[in-house]
């Protein structure tokens, strides 16, 4: 996530969906006061590498919490700093409202279907000590993964509405971004590869789905799916 009072943006991170390479790209614009929240050892060392402002100004003021959000940390619900998929309502109580309603607010979105086999990849090769057995194959994860794994609807809504001016394709990703750095009136960005690797196969995504586990996340994402038109590009029958 970062918060530019420098360009006046917002961008809010959700997950497999290059959202750590456009944060890295966003940091070179970034200046003092502006909010980045860190990333993996990995992904800081390459910022460093770049010479772009790494991660600064995410611890958050007790004041600026809430109740709700004091109650929260007490309750160890909540952090005290902003982190890197902070959801729109932490970042609204947080930045306060009008910073967060009159800034530009994006994000990536992604096939459900698709963004769901991504993270269950992600979740198998971890390698920060929390991955996933290896004995727990596709359809249990989806079954049994935890409400935000399988949908990022918190990190872009409050309340059931979203509150970003710019939803970009992860299927049109440069092109997406380009009009948003256009609207916010900052260069291109040229994208490094970060979080790589970790989807081990290269098979397509439906082939990992069987009727149920498509209907689950067909259920779980349905605002996703009709919001951007969606399809599950079923191709299970040509791979038998």
């Amino acid at each position: 996530m970062i918060v530019s009072h420098k360009h006046r943006f917002i961008f809010l991170k959700t997950r497999k969906t290059a959202g750590t390479s456009i944060e890295i790209a966003l940091s070179e614009h970034c200046g003092p006061k502006d909010t980045i929240s860190p990333n993996d050892p990995a992904d800081e060392e390459l910022r460093k590498e770049l010479g772009f402002r790494g991660p600064q100004n995410r611890w958050v003021a007790p004041w600026k919490l809430g109740f709700t959000g004091l109650l929260g940390l007490i309750q160890r619900k909540e952090w005290a700093f902003h982190y890197n998929h902070c959801i729109a309502e932490l970042v609204k109580r947080r930045v306060g409202t009008s910073k967060f309603e009159s800034y530009t607010r994006f994000c990536v979105v992604r096939n459900p279907w698709d963004r769901a086999v991504s993270m269950y990849w992600w979740n198998r090769n971890r390698t920060d000590g929390h991955a996933i057995d290896e004995s727990i194959d596709f359809p249990t994860y989806v079954r049994e993964a935890e409400l935000k794994l399988l949908t990022d609807k918190d990190i872009f809504q409050i309340d059931g509405e979203a509150v970003v001016d710019h939803f970009v394709k992860f299927e049109e990703l440069q092109e997406g971004l380009d009009s948003v750095m256009d609207d916010i009136g900052l260069p291109h960005l040229t994208l490094p590869r970060a979080k790589g690797g970790t989807r081990k196969t290269k098979q397509h995504y439906s082939l990992l789905y069987d009727d149920e586990t498509m209907m689950i996340i067909a259920n779980i994402c349905a605002w996703e799916i009709k919001r951007f038109g969606y399809e599950f590009d079923d191709q299970r029958s040509a791979d038998n």
